[in-house]
């Protein structure tokens, strides 16, 4: 989505991505406004990141607005440590700090597979109480930040990196997402808070959804597809109204599926 121009493929995967992952779904702009309005989304966040981190807990509130954190608040007042749990959606990126600087022990989860993880995920910035974990190697590190007293932790759901996965559908495709932030809620009793990153009339918005129910019947893997399904069917919702938030993302994962341990859809061959 970078550039303009688009290349010849990049554009060519674009109308791909549309025509597979919006088949006889009304759009609610027309394609080439889609990526027009795609691409200022991205050029609009990547300048305010660095501000959006770094400004007082004041000044944040015009990056990103938040209506209510109430199933955030309830599950910490609970006892309970909090996987607040986002998409590559929107303006993702300033989840973790815009809740961070609102006083809450905050850290950040990147699920995304080592290449396309950024060297250094947030700019630095005096007083931001804002924690990264590293999704390789063991978990100790994550198990020790829900377990010792209520915090909260901000993970990817739909992307993947590790040994496991979880299956469920997306936008009409069968989907693959790593099964992390959902082995982590069951075995770990987290509340499971979805929440997304909305840009509406020059604003953006924090959504914050109710806490998923967690599968926890003895199935295994099965009582992950369950729960990993459950939030599937909420990025579908957001997707399919804000497609200009989660275009870009679609078009990064399809061009990087020769990189990627496995493709996000389960129709792409990952070697293809």
């Amino acid at each position: 989505m970078e550039g303009h121009p688009l290349s010849d493929r990049t554009e060519r995967d674009v109308v791909a991505e549309m025509e597979l992952c919006w088949d006889g779904v009304p759009l609610p702009k027309e394609l080439p406004d889609l990526i027009d309005s795609a691409r200022c989304h991205l050029a609009e966040d990547s300048c305010r990141a660095r501000s959006a981190a770094c400004d007082g807990p004041v000044e944040l509130g015009r990056h990103l607005r938040v209506t209510s954190l109430a199933p955030i608040e309830e599950a910490l007042k609970a006892g309970r440590s909090v996987l607040v749990l986002t998409a590559t959606f929107g303006a993702w990126q300033w989840i973790a700090p815009a809740l961070a600087r609102r006083g809450y022990p905050v850290a950040s989860l990147d699920l995304r597979p080592a290449a396309r993880r950024p060297e250094h995920p947030f700019p630095s910035a005096p007083g931001l109480d804002l924690r990264s974990l590293r999704s390789d190697g063991y978990a100790r590190e994550i198990v020790r930040w829900v377990s010792e007293k209520p915090r909260i932790l901000v993970a990817l759901g739909d992307e993947g990196c590790g040994p496991r996965w979880a299956e469920g559908a997306l936008l009409g495709r069968s989907a693959r997402v790593g099964s992390t932030p959902f082995e982590l809620a069951r075995r770990h009793n987290l509340a499971l808070v979805p929440a997304f990153a909305v840009r509406e009339h020059g604003a953006t918005r924090l959504i914050v959804e109710q806490a998923l129910r967690i599968s926890d019947t003895g199935r295994g893997d099965m009582d992950l597809d369950t729960t990993a399904s459950r939030f599937l069917k909420l990025v579908d919702r957001y997707a399919r109204r804000y497609p200009d938030h989660y275009l870009p993302f679609l078009v990064a994962r399809r061009l990087s599926r020769e990189r990627d341990a496995l493709a996000l859809f389960a129709d792409v061959d990952a070697g293809s």
